[in-house]
């Protein structure tokens, strides 16, 4: 009785291990590891965790809806610049208006990792400009850049410096403390020549209002990525972006996408992101690349960033690096999130079963001690098995991954069978 007793209790010490129950997680290194060899980096295994709990996800407009590869198509003096036509002096600029306008933001962005910024020194590359330099410079994320030329005297107090700022419109207007003046910015920006379908970037230079018009085209296969997300992850979409509404509609309409949130300063995306995530529940996913992006992109879910022209902050804070320049691996990123967690849910289950059907004929006397071994690392070696299945391409449904398994199926037994037929043609008979 001592004996069995002492083998029963073995039998139980040995079935009740919880060596496949620590096993089950293998299945988040292998899906990191095939994440990483497309490009795709994550700050840790809860990542997944977080990406297959989300229910929605934002995109910004600039750079990651967009290709970023800005070009300057016009550049229009608009508010505070003498005016030809009545008789005045038009060389109110050196040498002239969109010259010295195009001098100054070059100045400015140099240096600049900002899609705008590069547009406007791609612009200025191999014209003859006026020589400007920048005595002080702060940069306003979300805004727009102000500095001090020292090229350039104040038309007030020649005493003193001019001061430029350049940004968005919404913030070059509210620089100027008259309603008036401020209204009358905003009117000739709506009354401009070019239209409204161009990204615009207003330039303030002593009073002087000048309008730069930049073209940008959507990434080619962000419709697909957004028909995936949308029909097979059922997430819901939106596009944030701080561009003014007709050019965020443009792009939208372009890209598939119906809910739009447009003329939003980083403070804005920030709470939008939270209003959201507490709305919807389940978690929102951001997807960005700019320096203005970073609040959103750390106050999401989970943040993901295209690293290649994303700044150090954007980075920083974010939880997914895409390698590639390239939105087409977002998809593939979620439903990797998916699989993986309904693996280690798998393999969690697969673990309790075998700890269950082992422990308790053991511990009855039904089972001798060596089956029992064998059961509790069998159930071992079937959670580590379940868990490489995270190798596998992913699928969004279970009757996707059934036609996988029956397609790999067929595919295996007609290359055995040609294989076959291969040698039985080659034999020579005797």
């Amino acid at each position: 009785v001592c004996r069995g007793s002492i083998y029963r209790g073995l039998g139980l010490m040995v079935a009740a291990s919880p060596c496949a129950l620590a096993v089950a997680p293998l299945a988040y290194a292998t899906a990191i590891s095939s994440l990483a060899s497309k490009g795709i980096l994550l700050k840790g295994g809860h990542v997944l965790d977080a990406l297959s709990s989300c229910q929605s996800i934002a995109f910004d407009k600039t750079g990651t809806l967009t290709t970023g590869k800005l070009m300057c198509k016009a550049i229009e003096p608009i508010h505070g610049h003498l005016d030809a036509s009545n008789g005045v002096d038009p060389s109110c600029c050196t040498p002239n208006c969109e010259s010295e306008a195009l001098a100054v933001a070059a100045a400015m962005e140099k240096g600049t990792t900002h899609p705008i910024g590069r547009a406007v020194l791609k612009h200025s590359v191999g014209r003859d400009l006026p020589v400007v330099a920048v005595e002080s410079f702060e940069s306003l994320p979300g805004r727009g850049v102000v500095a001090t030329l020292s090229g350039i005297k104040a038309r007030d107090n020649e005493n003193e410096f001019a001061k430029a700022s350049i940004g968005s419109v919404e913030y070059i207007s509210s620089l100027y403390r008259s309603y008036g003046e401020s209204e009358q910015i905003k009117e000739a920006v709506k009354c401009s020549a070019f239209g409204p379908e161009f990204v615009q970037a207003a330039l303030s230079v002593d009073k002087k209002v000048t309008l730069f018009h930049f073209e940008d085209e959507p990434r080619t296969g962000v419709c697909e990525v957004i028909y995936t997300l949308r029909e097979k992850a059922k997430l819901r979409i939106m596009m944030l972006t701080g561009d003014h509404e007709s050019s965020a509609q443009r792009v939208a309409k372009a890209v598939c996408i119906e809910e739009v949130h447009f003329s939003l300063k980083p403070e804005d995306k920030l709470n939008k992101v939270k209003a959201v995530s507490r709305e919807g529940g389940g978690g929102l996913i951001m997807v960005g690349d700019g320096i203005n992006d970073a609040p959103a992109l750390a106050a999401a879910t989970v943040g993901i960033v295209l690293a290649q022209r994303a700044s150090a902050t954007a980075v920083a804070v974010a939880d997914v690096l895409l390698l590639q320049d390239n939105l087409c691996v977002v998809p593939f990123c979620i439903a990797k999130a998916r699989q993986t967690t309904s693996l280690v849910k798998q393999s969690v289950a697969l673990a309790l079963t075998c700890i269950v059907f082992a422990a308790l004929p053991s511990v009855l006397g039904f089972l001798p001690l060596w089956l029992t071994v064998l059961l509790h690392e069998g159930g071992t070696l079937l959670v580590c098995l379940n868990s490489i299945r995270a190798l596998n391409p992913p699928t969004w449904s279970w009757a996707d991954d059934i036609r996988q398994l029956v397609h790999s199926l067929k595919n295996h037994v007609s290359a055995k069978l040609n294989s076959s037929s291969d040698c039985s043609a080659s034999t020579v008979p005797l």
